[in-house]
């Protein structure tokens, strides 16, 4: 993994509390649940807030609640589930990058083209964006997504999710059944499209994303979410 563009955890830390020093939560949830049409409680946040420019790795095995607790960012939820607790936000839009690319994307339309009228960004912007998550042949800008090998679709995802301007970015397993190679460009690039005041949360369940990119580290068992970072860190998340 190429430690000058990956930052590790002590340097993210170090960016974020000076980035989020003073400032108000983007996001912040408390006595936070979410639950089954039956009652089962499938996912319970005591205290969370999120900062501007922090990075968070969400681990925990399948099924444990990391997806979830992705919803509950976003405000929203599988049909059948109900939320109680606050959710408060001062985030107008947030960017999602899937575990596959395609789900980001219409297959059917023409990558660029898609972009432009999903973001409404210019194409000049469009084209340095796409060149800069390593998809520099303009033949691939004009292709469907559905004609993009599985490691481009990835890449168009990331590019959706960085044109968005989003305060927030939420990345779902974004690294699941990758190569070491592919992982660590996945990370790479998403570190270098993600802006420094964009606030970066990603699920996964492989300990070197944790190491290379979170300077924050919530774990999910059972639907119970806890904090593992570094004392000074969890309280400044948690207040």
């Amino acid at each position: 993994m190429r430690s000058d563009v990956i930052k590790p955890a002590r340097e993210h830390l170090v960016a974020a509390e000076v980035r989020g020093s003073g400032s108000r939560p983007i996001l912040s949830l408390r006595d936070a649940e979410v639950r089954a049409a039956d009652g089962r409680r499938l996912l319970h946040v005591a205290s969370l807030d999120v900062l501007a420019g922090q990075r968070i790795a969400v681990t925990g095995p399948s099924g444990s609640g990391k997806s979830l607790l992705l919803s509950t960012l976003t405000g929203r939820w599988p049909a059948g589930l109900r939320f109680t607790g606050e959710r408060t936000t001062a985030v107008g839009r947030i960017g999602f990058v899937p575990q596959r690319g395609l789900d980001a994307l219409h297959p059917l339309i023409p990558l660029a083209r898609q972009l432009r009228l999903v973001t409404g960004a210019a194409p000049d912007r469009i084209v340095g964006v796409l060149v800069s998550v390593g998809l520099d042949d303009p033949a691939l800008h004009r292709r469907r997504p559905a004609e993009l090998s599985g490691g481009q679709a990835q890449r168009a995802g990331v590019a959706l999710a960085a044109l968005t301007n989003a305060p927030l970015v939420l990345a779902d397993e974004p690294t699941s059944a990758l190569d070491h190679e592919s992982r660590d460009q996945t990370l790479r690039l998403l570190e270098e499209v993600i802006g420094p005041r964009q606030t970066l949360v990603v699920a996964t369940h492989d300990t070197a994303v944790v190491r290379a990119l979170a300077a924050r580290h919530l774990a999910v068992s059972d639907g119970v979410v806890t904090e593992l970072s570094p004392r000074g860190e969890r309280e400044s998340g948690r207040r």
